[in-house]
């Protein structure tokens, strides 16, 4: 059990320091009242600092909450202050606790009375990814008169797994057509335009851009209605995706531990991104020794996010490991290229055969705002 920590406050200087000079005015002087007050404030410093100490002492902490969670999304705890003591109460204690990511959530219990708990719920965002063990719950109390502060760290153990924070490829939705790949519907998203198929009558619901004005023109001179375009949808619909993760790169780019953290965001956004589709999708990182991780339900999307979450970053990774894996897939597999690399040092290094999308992980860093005249630099974050 850890011992309690004593800190004197301004209070207790205060207090320390004019009972000291009362009791030596006092023995100078031969003045009783001036010693009297003297002593007194000093045995009220003492009496203080043994009701401090003994304030925390022999209180416990217990905790709840989730085991697994997101980077960037609130979890919440449940935390249990127990008071195991027969008649000694527990005044103004404040609970403390680290979450992973360098974020901290207090509480505090104005009053638990002997041989009971108090309860409280905290709320905190962990920001930073991991499988992370909260050490422990820091107590400190000012009780009593706030003349002493006492602290104590308290055990208690907690195993948290923090997943990325998902964000998906804006390259993804914007090059590769796989926007519009989704099984559900042959209705083609956005402005893109498949394969005609055919005209046929306007029904209800067509959007306007689909009508052909000169067919229609035909159609109303023989008494007839409004024709549309039917279109067959548009793209490369992949029997299978893989999101390829490596972290080579070459012109002696620089390392940045910031990079390999959005990447692997990436990442995981695009795994959600093709499960959430209906499209099979499999992982194969550098840092897993190119080991193909299925990702098409719930639960192997899931083990492959605890990969993403105690990933390390490979060192040494060489351009032939690369063309090896993409040489060994199936042209009709849709392969994403996800990198902690500048794209400009890898790209020349793959070859161009198949349907691949390169994902640049230096359009997903923080942007300067321009200055203003009189202000500050601000930066804003493209997080999505």
């Amino acid at each position: 059990m850890s011992r309690v920590q004593l800190r004197i406050d301004r209070r207790g200087v205060l207090l320390l320091a004019g009972s000291l000079a009362l009791l030596v005015a006092g023995l100078i002087r031969v003045d009783g009242t001036m010693a009297a007050l003297g002593s007194g404030g000093l045995m009220l410093a003492g009496v203080a600092a043994l009701a401090a100490r003994a304030n925390l002492t022999g209180l416990g902490v217990g905790l709840s909450g989730p085991h697994a969670a997101a980077a960037g999304q609130p979890v919440r705890f449940r935390i249990t202050l127990e008071n195991p003591r027969r008649g000694l109460d527990a005044f103004g204690v404040q609970l403390r606790m680290k979450i992973p990511g360098g974020a901290e959530a207090s509480t505090h219990a104005l009053w638990v009375a002997g041989h009971s708990a108090a309860d409280a719920e905290l709320r905190a965002v962990p920001g930073q990814r991991g499988d992370h063990e909260v050490a422990g719950v820091a107590m400190t109390s000012e009780f009593p008169l706030g003349l002493f502060k006492a602290s104590r760290v308290v055990a208690c153990a907690h195993r948290m797994l923090v997943f990325p924070r998902p964000q998906v490829p804006v390259e993804l939705l914007t090059r590769g057509a796989w926007v519009d790949d989704t099984p559900r519907s042959a209705v083609a998203a956005g402005e893109a335009q498949g394969e005609p198929r055919g005209l046929r009558p306007y029904r209800a619901g067509d959007p306007a851009r689909t009508i052909s004005w000169p067919a229609t023109l035909r159609s109303r001179a023989r008494g007839g209605g409004l024709m549309v375009r039917e279109l067959d949808p548009p793209g490369f619909h992949p029997r299978e995706a893989v999101v390829l993760f490596h972290s080579f790169g070459s012109d002696r780019a620089l390392i940045r531990p910031d990079r390999f953290e959005r990447a692997l965001s990436l990442a995981w956004g695009a795994l959600r991104h093709f499960q959430g589709l209906g499209i099979p999708v499999r992982l194969m990182a550098d840092f897993d020794g190119w080991k193909s991780r299925p990702a098409g339900n719930r639960r192997q999307l899931g083990s492959c996010g605890e990969l993403l979450a105690r990933a390390r970053r490979a060192a040494g990774t060489e351009a032939h490991e690369v063309q090896g894996i993409l040489s060994s897939l199936d042209e009709s597999t849709g392969v994403l290229i996800v990198s902690d690399m500048p794209l400009a040092s890898w790209k020349s290094s793959i070859g161009r055969s198949g349907p691949r999308v390169l994902v640049d992980v230096t359009r997903y860093e923080a942007k300067a705002r321009p200055a203003r005249a009189g202000s500050k630099l601000l930066f804003r974050s493209s997080d999505a």
